[in-house]
């Protein structure tokens, strides 16, 4: 009987404290500063979209630069082409031809 007292204890005092310790983890506290998340921006797909619907039917290059997507390609007499769009709200910056 000697020898089952010590695991049984031991067993009884891991229950106590296994719930205590998950209680801990659980509902610790949040950051001490605010985090202030990046506004989420469109898809790269939504950009050349855009840049298709003003004459673009050829993409050469993509980049993202600052806060805006800049697409270069060719319309459809052959002529290069870069359109910029606002990275945040899908609104045309610019267009050169």
């Amino acid at each position: 009987m000697r020898t089952c007292l010590i695991p049984a204890a031991a067993l009884v005092i891991i229950g106590l404290a296994a719930p205590a310790s998950a209680a801990d983890i659980a509902y610790g506290p949040g950051p001490a500063a605010p985090v202030y998340e990046q506004a989420a921006s469109i898809p790269l797909q939504a950009a050349v979209d855009i840049a298709n619907g003003l004459g673009m039917v050829s993409v050469s290059n993509t980049n993202m630069w600052g806060n805006e997507w800049q697409i270069e390609g060719y319309d459809v007499a052959g002529s290069h082409m870069e359109v910029d769009i606002d990275a945040r709200t899908g609104a045309v910056v610019d267009v050169d031809r």
